[in-house]
């Protein structure tokens, strides 16, 4: 078998020839999710874990590039001694775990993932059969979806290696690091508009001088610019929202296309963009991120790039009502009415296609309800990015499902108190937390500030035939539905949509678990020297697994174990 991945796959499945070992990649555009489970009858009480090397090939040429080892922190006590560094290969120190992600892969190669068991005494491995994945990542931008996620953080050890702790305000390569593809994505279309086309944008917080800068440059040769933005009058972050938009539209000489949107019940808080070619509709730049510096470089965002003239056409439908500053205040109003109008004709159109287009506000709430019924309908597992708010009607949603089902969450801090019930069974929601040092090193760069979740999605069953994403500026509240301007997206069917979505989400949540994990333990106390040494050592024979393979031990990595590696 060649070990070049041709085209993209967004599951890949294999096993080794004696069946001994099953797994399967979740394929993104940056990260891949490994998962892979031993034949539940075979004796583990000498299995002492996996090693993984991941193979580079050049796509064109067909030549390796490199192959190496993935690291780990924990090693057996007999290499305590040795001068391995902070991380230690999997090739003398397997990983004692399930699944691993790899977060530092390129669309435009292939590459070959090896997944070897190791048996026996840890100072006497023994190596069996490998098992091969091989993958091709994902361009970001395939048919009619392109999808753009940025890093989110700044406040770790991968940057802090990188750029030194400087912030990176002061510095372009970490800003380009940071945004990988999100914000560039934006100001080429801008920059693409010609004399005759348009840009129609709603927006929140307008704030971001480049591509602020880029529109004005739209604006002289010839393109239609118009911005409907968040102008309520308020204290708080809504009215200093009104206030940075204001300075940054008189600074780059942009009043003449901008419409204040004044008169919204709470905030004007969509985030797209609209491309016309020659007047038509054509492309629709949507998502969770706000024009700024934080959004586009601090906290956790996407953008979803949908060329597909009816779906444009439903958001400029929209941006034109939007414009006018419609009150949408009181019972049965009209220009809910109409927002409910579009949203129905935008399904008519959009009915041979697996995605809908909905807005905000309406008289209903719909945002939640359809999230729900997707929570309901989960086969195998749920990952759910919901920053601010998570409504009681989808705390039930969550608390109701098959007790089989993994939920796996994130959130920001000012949520914490309700999610505190959840973390039972296999629902895991986690918060950011900052981990100063651990294993005698400092681990945190400078927090930089605005370190927060800011995606709001939903994913269901990706490992699946036909997984489910929600996405868009709606936090999961009523507010969403009914007093806020807001956009968001259902996709059925996409595995691929779901897998890079999926991936991405993976990445942060073992970021802040693991983070939370170690918190916890070391609590309100300073760790010893043994106690740190303790936390570094790995098992010396297969007790480690049992969590993954007993499912009386209440262990969420029991079905982890059996949904990663793509056996349900």
């Amino acid at each position: 078998m060649s070990p070049i991945a041709k085209s993209y796959k967004p599951v890949v499945r294999a096993k080794t020839s004696d069946g001994k070992l099953t797994g399967a990649a979740l394929v993104g555009v940056n990260s891949v999710l490994l998962g892979w489970s031993l034949d539940e009858k075979l004796d583990r009480k000498d299995m002492l874990g996996f090693g993984i090397r991941r193979t580079d090939y050049d796509l064109l040429s067909g030549k390796m590039i490199r192959s190496e080892w993935f690291y780990g922190n924990k090693r057996f006590s007999h290499q305590m001694d040795k001068d391995y560094g902070p991380s230690i290969s999997t090739y003398n120190a397997p990983l004692q775990r399930f699944n691993w992600s790899d977060y530092s892969v390129s669309p435009n190669r292939s590459y070959l993932y090896e997944i070897m068991p190791y048996w026996g005494d840890p100072k006497n491995m023994r190596r069996e059969e490998a098992l091969q994945l091989h993958i091709r990542p994902s361009q970001p931008h395939v048919g009619d979806w392109g999808v753009y996620t940025n890093r989110g953080v700044t406040s770790t050890m991968a940057y802090q290696e990188r750029f030194n702790s400087v912030n990176p305000q002061d510095d372009s390569e970490a800003q380009t690091w940071l945004s990988r593809g999100l914000k560039e994505s934006l100001l080429e279309i801008i920059k693409g508009a010609a004399k005759g086309d348009g840009l129609h944008i709603c927006i929140y917080e307008f704030e971001d001088h480049d591509v602020a800068a880029a529109l004005r440059s739209a604006v002289l040769r010839g393109v239609d610019v118009g911005i409907a933005f968040h102008a309520k009058k308020g204290s708080g972050s809504t009215g200093k929202a009104r206030e940075e938009n204001l300075h940054m539209i008189a600074e780059h000489e942009l009043q003449n296309n901008t419409f204040a949107r004044e008169k919204t019940l709470n905030i004007s808080h969509n985030k797209f963009l609209i491309y016309l070619k020659a007047g038509k509709p054509h492309t629709v730049w949507t998502g969770t991120c706000n024009f700024t510096f934080a959004g586009f470089y601090l906290q956790t965002n996407m953008a979803l790039q949908l060329s597909h003239g009816p779906t444009a056409e439903a958001y400029e439908a929209y941006y034109q009502l939007m414009k006018t500053d419609p009150d949408c205040g009181g019972r049965n109003n009209p220009n809910k009415a109409t927002i409910e109008k579009l949203i129905l004709e935008a399904e008519k159109n959009l009915s041979k296609k697996n995605w809908k287009v909905n807005f905000s506000p309406v008289s209903t709430d719909h945002l939640l309800d359809y999230t729900a019924e997707y929570i309901s309908k989960a086969k195998s597992a749920l990952f759910m990015s919901t920053p601010f708010a998570l409504d009681n009607a989808l705390l039930k949603a969550l608390g109701d499902n098959s007790q089989q089902i993994i939920e796996y969450g994130l959130c920001n801090t000012t949520a914490r108190k309700k999610i505190e019930g959840l973390n039972s069974r296999y629902t895991r929601f986690f918060t950011p937390s900052r981990l100063e040092t651990y294993m005698g090193r400092d681990w945190d760069a400078k927090a930089f500030g605005s370190h927060k979740i800011h995606t709001k999605s939903l994913v269901t069953d990706p490992w699946g035939e036909n997984p489910v994403v929600i996405v868009g500026t709606g936090n999961f509240s009523d507010e969403a539905c009914t007093k806020n301007d807001e956009n968001f997206l259902i996709i059925e069917g996409d595995q691929r949509l779901a897998a890079i979505v999926t991936t991405e989400f993976v990445r942060m949540w073992e970021h802040y678990k693991n983070r939370a994990f170690i918190n916890t333990i070391y609590a309100n106390r300073t760790a010893s020297k043994a106690e740190e040494k303790a936390q570094m050592l790995l098992k010396g024979d297969g007790s480690w697994s049992n969590t993954s393979y007993k499912e009386t031990a209440r262990s969420y990595k029991f079905r982890e174990r059996q949904v990663y590696a793509g056996m349900d």
